[in-house]
């Protein structure tokens, strides 16, 4: 196969469960890179919430960023493409959002902002330490949020709902209301949360978007992913690959199945697939 670029979900693929990214996988995507083939990131996270372990890989240029809402190229600061909710749509959306008991955030011009009350007990939604401390180190506490979100000068990207883990059916209900609005795009990449996004910003378009920029078909791309924010993305991709942690519906949306994050599963599917003379 003709692989030119590579699309890496963070959490729960490229990262293991303590959010690391192991020696082996950085040596096997070096490999990639020194074949001409572009290493990039495709997540959920905002510009600013990207790890320095991950912007300081010398192989990564450019990033699709908050499931697709914004694609960087990281070195020239340049925003590739952006599908954002009109100003009218954010307001809207906040205001309906504010009426569930949850932990909520905005992504506000490539920033992960969120209310210092939440910021502050981050422990009632996030039912481990790993997920703690992924909200405490890409949010930024903001006060007077919704005032931020209805500045006429801000662009908003996207929006996160955490619901607490005994509260599942509430989730499921809002994702139903929220998806009867029209307009948006309602996906989940942490189990207890919905992320909200405009209609037209996947990680596939992203994807699509980038490789047009790149001038690479969808048959060049590869991408990995373990959550239903990356089932655009994988069917986008000429070869798909899902986590063996991935729930079964996105398991069902890919072309294959490596190993789990915790097993190195995008190293064994490039390797496999990529890295071969044969």
């Amino acid at each position: 196969m003709d692989i030119r670029l590579i699309a890496l979900d963070l959490d729960g693929t490229l990262l293991t469960t303590d959010k690391r990214v192991t020696k082996y996988t950085v040596g096997v995507l070096s490999r990639a890179a020194e074949r001409g083939i572009y290493i990039v990131p495709a997540t959920g996270r905002s510009l600013t919430g990207l790890s320095s372990k991950i912007r300081s890989l010398p192989f990564v240029r450019y990033a699709i960023t908050v499931n697709g809402a914004a694609v960087w190229d990281m070195e020239q600061q340049k925003l590739i493409m952006r599908r954002a909710f009109s100003k009218e749509q954010a307001v809207e959306l906040w205001d309906f959002i504010s009426r569930y008991h949850t932990m909520q955030d905005a992504c506000i011009d490539g920033i992960a902002r969120m209310a210092p009350e939440y910021y502050n007990k981050v422990e009632e939604f996030m039912p481990d330490e790993p997920r703690r401390l992924l909200i405490r180190s890409t949010r930024k506490p903001t006060e007077n949020l919704r005032n931020l979100v209805s500045d006429e000068k801000t662009t908003v990207e996207k929006f996160n709902l955490f619901f607490r883990a005994d509260a599942e059916e509430k989730r499921q209900q809002a994702k139903t209301e929220l998806e009867e609005l029209g307009g948006l795009s309602v996906t989940s990449s942490l189990g207890n949360n919905l992320e909200i996004n405009h209609a037209d910003a996947t990680k596939g378009r992203g994807l699509l978007s980038l490789a047009a920029y790149l001038g690479l078909s969808a048959e060049q791309l590869m991408a990995f992913g373990d959550g239903e924010n990356d089932i655009s993305m994988l069917q986008a991709a000429g070869l798909g690959a899902a986590m063996e942690n991935a729930p079964k519906e996105v398991k069902a949306a890919a072309d294959w199945v490596t190993l789990s994050n915790d097993e190195e599963g995008v190293a064994y599917g490039i390797e496999k697939y990529v890295l071969t003379d044969r």
